[in-house]
């Protein structure tokens, strides 16, 4: 598509061609009149080509120009992701001093070198990932903190700095002060550890508490490639978990500091909110929800709301995010810029939206700490605080810049955050929300003069809804997309009706449900709350009927399982060409995107998993079936499932039957096969691969003979001539095993004495492992080490004393 120049470029032609046509005169004449005429028009032509190529050149400068000022933030942002992605990649743990070092080398070398050179976006952007392996490594170093190795027995005492209430129990989080009656001080212990403990007697934020409580090192992914509970751990400064003997006991003791005494304050603050909207709504789902939206505590809500609004794709609801905070600090802006205009001489002699703008921003911190603050959260209050900054200086600050910004921010922080669901979920849908707007701006400009100006009060009215309407059906597609292939790495779901939930939902979120709720939060202290809390409660039960009936559309089909981190980053990074990349860059999105479909073809999931620990198993039946061994189901059971693609209504039906499993009190045997050995059509006879899971020395012995895996929780010092040995040793320094095993092919088998009804042989055919996945690397990263904390590290201490 061809362009034409800036206007300045247009007169320079101008005045060229006009030089041009002037200089006819002067000319020589060269052979006749007619060869002058065409070597005068020859030259002028080549003038005016070489202008408005260089025109060209220079507009192609300025867009470029242009999309690094608007974009530039973002992809650096992008380029410092990706240097924490690559960091957590590395096979060792590098050195945190010489890469700061190197980045502060590298990054006055570009400071000093790349201005104005043609390479010096690709340099910035190259000290961006660096600067994100750097903060990776400080991050690491900085938080590294004693954990335990070993379980063991304590009696403690600690303060209380955080309560998580979720539906499955209480949590606490406890600052340790003593171990079996000494000083943490004095001894070699996790500072922090978090317990499961009973809901009574009810402990607050900054209470001292006594216990006696079965502690475990933190543990690592129960799938390889899983949530890792020991990486989340390891950041929060988290040494051990467990549970409690019995209820705490609450005990006194110092005063604590000033951030866990301002802690308690809100908690009590959320704590009484809770109960005014249990006096006024009752017992209900209603009121669980509008418990979760207003001050972020879930722990009430139904297991089975929660799958629906999960299954149509509304679940993000329960998330204090944007609209949350746009609701409620916005709702606080105009409510103080209305109040200001009642006085006419305010507005006139000072700048009342600056102070609205001021008392907004004081309202996001509140609602901020108020909700939990989480990371879609911190998210949101970055973003409207650099709206409302943006109206404090007179500039613009919805824009990728301040999406940028935001994440820079919290990634410097806490780099481990990229990681989290949350962020990832909260960032992609942003940005892909703010791209299609700023294209859609941009396509909707129309100078003034070309606007129709009598257009009637009725057309007006369908045009705001219309616009209304087409925005909302883009807001979901958007988001629906950006946030669901995310949730298929994350969960192994999608939500395939969610743009119906969304279209028939959000209308009642945005116009009844959230704005009633900042209402009653206003009007709490002032004992009002109780008309906006049941015209919010209302809502949340047209909520709940939508979320049912779109979850019925698709019973069972949102479980597509996982999407592995490959295919997910090459289709957001086709997903980001076509909404961020101008022109026909955009075309180049099929690259990744046709790359993402391979990778998704050649993904195969795993034949067998292994938990880390116990006879806890999973593998493929003589159908190609996934299925898991044990008495009940189990978290394992549930995330290899979910992780394959199956419902979790129909986990169940996907228990082990005898004919594939038989135990007795020395151990189990596991037969396992390959994926796709269920053809109908192959002569093939496909053989089991046995798993012995013993639990005797005198098992694994007779094991060794015959199996051709062996998977025990006993130390293996003699020989095991088996084709892999997996014993306490292994479990224990790798956590839970992927394995699998080779496709079955007829060129691989061997006859067998026997023959089909036609005549032909009989093959058979016994599968073999062909790759192992290990949840913990070798060697392994910072958060999967082996604690030194253990019962003999203890007495130790006390032998010195």
């Amino acid at each position: 598509m061809v362009h034409d120049p800036d206007p300045q470029q247009r007169e320079k032609v101008r005045d060229v061609a006009e030089q041009t046509s002037d200089s006819r005169s002067v000319i020589p004449a060269a052979g006749s009149r007619h060869a002058n005429k065409e070597d005068s028009r020859l030259k002028r032509w080549r003038a005016l080509q070489q202008l408005l190529s260089t025109g060209k050149s220079q507009l192609s400068d300025t867009r470029d120009v242009r999309f690094w000022d608007d974009q530039g933030l973002l992809w650096t942002g992008f380029a410092f992701a990706a240097g924490i992605a690559l960091y957590s990649g590395l096979p060792d743990e590098p050195s945190w001093l010489v890469l700061s070092i190197l980045f502060g080398l590298v990054f006055v070398l570009a400071m000093t070198s790349a201005r104005g050179r043609p390479y010096g976006k690709s340099l910035v952007l190259a000290v961006a990932c660096l600067g994100g392996v750097t903060t990776g490594a400080v991050r690491t170093a900085y938080v590294e903190a004693p954990r335990l190795g070993e379980q063991m027995n304590v009696d403690l005492t600690g303060m209380v700095l955080q309560r998580l209430d979720r539906a499955s129990g209480r949590r606490l989080i406890l600052e340790v002060i003593t171990v079996d009656g000494r000083s943490i001080n004095e001894l070699v212990f996790p500072g922090k550890i978090r317990l499961r403990v009973p809901v009574e007697p009810n402990v607050s934020v900054g209470e001292f508490v006594k216990v006696r409580a079965r502690l475990f090192p933190p543990a690592g992914p129960v799938v390889p490639g899983g949530y890792d509970f020991s990486f989340r751990a390891f950041f929060d400064q988290i040494g051990a978990s467990g549970f409690s003997f019995g209820p705490v006991t609450v005990i006194k003791g110092e005063q604590p500091p000033l951030s866990v005494r301002a802690a308690a304050q809100v908690q009590r603050l959320r704590e009484a909110i809770k109960a005014r909207i249990g006096t006024v709504l009752g017992e209900g789902g209603e009121r669980a929800l509008a418990v979760a939206l207003l001050v972020g505590d879930r722990s009430a809500i139904e297991e089975k709301h929660e799958t629906d609004l999960r299954a149509a794709g509304l679940a993000h609801i329960l998330a204090i995010s944007g609209l949350h905070m746009a609701l409620f600090a916005g709702g606080t802006y105009g409510l103080v810029l209305l109040t200001l205009a009642v006085f006419p001489s305010l507005p006139v002699r000072w700048p009342t939206h600056k102070w609205a703008a001021a008392a907004a921003l004081a309202a996001a911190v509140f609602y901020l700490l108020l909700s939990g603050a989480s990371v879609a959260t911190q998210r949101s209050f970055l973003m409207i605080g650099l709206v409302f900054v943006g109206i404090l200086t007179g500039r613009r600050g919805l824009t990728l810049r301040s999406v940028a910004l935001a994440g820079l921010f919290l990634l410097l922080l806490a780099p481990e955050r990229l990681f989290q669901p949350g962020f990832q979920m909260s960032f992609a849908a942003v940005i892909c929300l703010i791209a299609v707007y700023e294209l859609w701006r941009r396509r909707q400009k129309v100078p003034k003069d070309r606007r129709k100006e009598d257009v009637s009060v009725p057309v007006r009215l369908m045009q705001v809804v219309g616009r209304w309407s087409v925005g909302l059906f883009v807001t979901a597609l958007v988001a629906g997309v950006a946030t669901g292939i995310i949730g298929a790495h994350q969960f192994g779901r999608i939500a395939p009706f969610g743009l119906v939930g969304n279209l028939l939902g959000m209308p009642v979120f945005s116009l009844v449900v959230m704005p009633m709720g900042v209402l009653s939060l206003v009007l709490m202290p002032f004992g009002l709350a109780a008309l906006p809390l049941t015209v919010m409660s209302i809502g949340l039960s047209w909520i709940l009927e939508i979320a049912a009936f779109t979850a019925e559309l698709g019973a069972g089909a949102g479980s597509v399982g996982k999407l592995s981190a490959v295919g997910a980053l090459l289709f957001m990074a086709a997903l980001f060409t076509i909404l961020l990349l101008p022109g026909r860059w955009r075309f180049s999105a099929i690259l990744p995107f046709i790359a993402g479909l391979v990778v998704v073809g050649l993904q195969k999931p795993p034949d067998i998993q292994l938990a880390a620990s116990g006879n806890r198993v999973a593998a493929r039946d003589v159908d190609s079936t996934l299925k898991w061994s044990g008495r009940r189901r189990s978290f394992a059971s549930d995330v290899w499932l979910v992780d394959e693609g199956i419902p979790e209504s129909a986990i169940l039906s996907h228990k082990m039957q005898s004919r594939q499993k038989s135990c007795d009190p020395d151990g189990c045997v596991v037969r396992a096969y390959a994926a796709g050995n269920d053809d109908p059509y192959s002569s093939v006879t496909v053989e089991a691969l046995s798993i012995a899971l013993p639990r005797t020395v005198e098992a694994l012995l007779l094991d060794c003979q015959y199996a051709d895996i062996v998977v025990s929780d006993l130390n293996i010092r003699e020989a095991c001539p088996v084709d892999l040995v997996i014993d306490k040793e292994v479990r224990k320094k790798r956590g839970a095993i992927s394995i699998w095993l080779s496709d079955v092919e007829p060129r691989a088998t061997a006859s067998i004495p026997g023959h089909t009804t036609d005549g032909s042989a009989i093959l058979a055919v016994n599968p073999k492992v062909s790759r192992i996945r290990y949840a913990i690397p070798e060697p392994p990263r910072p958060w999967h080490r082996t604690g030194a904390v253990t019962r003999a590290s203890l007495r130790q201490k006390r032998n010195v004393d």
